[in-house]
């Protein structure tokens, strides 16, 4: 299949196929969103691999489906659940900080609130990379818009968590969201 600037091979060649996904990058990057966005089956193909073994070609296969999302939202709304549920058990970095990027664009359903306050929390640990610490406490942030007595907690984690330190766009962001709270 050609799409824009990039042939896809067919979905029966596995091998070809994950060579395709392993060069991925920013090069053929809207090549990938126009293909995901407008074939079903590759989308699918896509999200399925997501959770394979393979750490390289699930993290692959879940930043293409992240970018695509970020500009078509609209194609992982009936995803979102299986995203929660995965980002709860997952212990691969990648897949957390694509888990926790995505949520953080989208609606969390209520039943599931609980769970996903609880493990962003976890992830705001400083054994976390500052990406998914970063993704974590926007996604916390967004839920305390909804859920107003998260605030405080959520203040007072991230002024604990500044007092440690970390990278500079974790204290960056940790510094925008305390005064994002704070002016509520």
């Amino acid at each position: 299949m050609t799409t824009s600037a990039i042939e896809i091979p067919d979905k029966s060649d596995d091998d070809i196929f994950r060579q395709h996904i392993f060069s991925f990058g920013a090069k053929g990057q809207a090549s990938w969103i126009s293909a995901v966005k407008t074939d079903k089956v590759l989308f699918d193909k896509l999200f399925q691999l997501i959770f394979s073994e393979d750490k390289r070609l699930a993290w692959r296969s879940c930043w293409i489906i992240d970018t695509t999302s970020e500009k078509f939202p609209e194609i992982l709304e009936d995803k979102i659940q299986t995203i929660i549920s995965s980002l709860l058990i997952t212990k691969d970095g990648s897949l957390k900080r694509h888990f926790t990027r995505i949520l953080s664009r989208y609606e969390i359903p209520e039943e599931y609130l609980g769970a996903i306050i609880n493990r962003c929390f976890e992830l705001l640990g400083p054994s976390e990379a500052p990406a998914i610490r970063v993704n974590s406490m926007q996604v916390l942030f967004n839920l305390a818009e909804q859920i107003p007595d998260l605030r405080g907690e959520l203040s007072s984690v991230i002024e604990n968590l500044m007092e440690e330190g970390g990278s500079a766009g974790f204290m960056n962001r940790s510094a925008k969201i305390l005064r994002l709270l704070q002016c509520q």
